[in-house]
């Protein structure tokens, strides 16, 4: 077992170590984590699929947005779910190992996605992963379908946009 882990802990640095070797300079010191090469991407376009994204939208959030919630979804945000590798601690889209992925991963700040993307079309991703990219299904695989919402309740908030309920 010790073995087995070692050995996923070693191939997963050498992705790491050849995913920044192969990225060029001008990618990683990009600011933006919706920029790459130059290039800002277009945040207007869903991760979901055309012939699932009515569905997708038509999920309904059951998780309240209350205190406990939030630091419950913050927890699987920067721990459990690992979702912050790839989008960063505070859901910039920065993370070390979303570095030169393309597309990039998404900036969550950004309020303009947030008037984009519904709760559901979040959750369909975190559940289905996104095809085109390299965000790929986390539950329930990593984290549980529940736990899934909680970080969808957490993600909608880094904009400052949503009130939560006392």
């Amino acid at each position: 077992m010790k073995r087995t882990i070692l050995a996923l802990g070693i191939v997963m640095l050498a992705f790491y170590a050849i995913t920044l070797l192969l990225t060029s300079t001008s990618v990683r010191s990009t600011n933006s984590p919706n920029r790459a090469a130059g290039q800002v991407m277009d945040i207007s376009v869903p991760r979901v699929p055309q012939e699932f994204l009515g569905a997708a939208k038509g999920l309904k959030n059951p998780v309240q947005l209350t205190p406990e919630n939030l630091a419950r979804g913050k927890k699987i945000f920067t721990s459990t779910g690992a979702c912050y590798t790839c989008h960063g601690v505070e859901g910039k889209g920065d993370g070390p190992a979303g570095v030169g992925l393309m597309p990039p991963p998404r900036n969550f700040t950004d309020p303009q996605f947030h008037g984009l993307r519904t709760d559901g079309e979040l959750y369909w991703v975190v559940t289905h992963g996104s095809p085109g990219s390299s965000m790929f299904a986390y539950a329930p695989q990593i984290i549980s379908e529940e736990d899934a919402w909680y970080a969808v309740t957490y993600v909608q908030t880094l904009s400052g946009s949503s009130q939560v309920n006392q």
